[in-house]
């Protein structure tokens, strides 16, 4: 069992952020400490939510009060995902720096569809301070262009971007394969794994949380050069589930188990 820190939004109501990172890294026996960024009634796709985001003086001593308690020692990873402002991001920062961790899965949640959905503040102080600590980053296709300035409309591109962000190990999602296909590649060295699955309407929200907690829990496992696969696997399912269909079929690159 490993500890990790996460650190994200928190919903009432909807699978997003930290309702899908947590349970995703204790579904693999893992200790997780949960950082809330900001704290919301539901996901805003269920309209207008209240709530507000946790204010710097208070992050900061939220996390005054675990290192006074010893909670960090011992720690094994950090993951991180929304971000409400810039400031915030200043803070996770330097605590990244100071904790040392092996393990830094950076989700850059910055937007998605051609657009960014947080402020231009909060992306440049993701890119630049974040990003640049990372040991595994999990960006869309968007994000993934959005942080190198370069297209990802195709596998090709997107490996090729990723290898210019110079993070050992990036998970790409998202990346058009076909007009009914979308792929997942994993772009690590000189290596690259890939799993298509087919365009489906109606995904719900938070599958991204969700496949960076299963991702970080099969790195902090006894296996983890079957992550990626178990990861992808586990999400499908999930997804199949959510929306009352079968188990949808996924197709690997690579061998997987059954």
């Amino acid at each position: 069992m490993a500890r990790v820190l996460a650190i994200s939004s928190q919903v009432v109501y909807g699978p997003v952020g930290l309702n899908c990172i947590v349970p995703a890294l204790q579904s693999g026996g893992h200790e997780v400490l949960a950082i809330p960024t900001i704290l919301l009634s539901n996901h805003p796709g269920h309209g207008k939510p209240e709530g507000r985001a946790l204010a710097p003086s208070e992050l900061i001593a939220m996390i005054a009060a675990l290192e006074k308690l010893g909670a960090f020692e011992n720690l094994d990873a950090v993951i991180t995902g929304y971000f409400a402002n810039a400031e915030q991001i200043e803070i996770v920062a330097a605590l990244i720096i100071r904790l040392k961790c092996k393990i830094i899965l950076i989700d850059p949640v910055l937007g998605d569809h051609g657009k960014l959905y947080v402020g231009q503040a909060v992306a440049e102080a993701i890119s630049d301070r974040l990003v640049p600590l990372a040991t595994t980053l999990t960006p869309n296709a968007f994000e993934l262009s959005w942080l190198t300035g370069l297209s990802t409309q195709n596998s090709e591109e997107a490996i090729h971007a990723a290898r210019c962000l110079k993070v050992r190990d990036v998970i790409a999602t998202s990346v058009v394969k076909s007009i009914s296909e979308l792929s997942t590649l994993r772009i690590y060295g000189g290596h690259v794994e890939a799993i298509t699955s087919p365009i489906e309407a109606n995904v719900p929200n938070g599958t991204g949380d969700y496949l960076s907690g299963l991702y970080l829990s099969g790195l902090l496992s006894d296996i983890p050069q079957s992550a990626f696969a178990d990861a992808m696997r586990l999400l499908q399912k999930a997804i199949a589930r959510s929306k009352g269909t079968r188990i949808l079929d996924i197709t690997s690159d690579f061998s997987q188990k059954p």
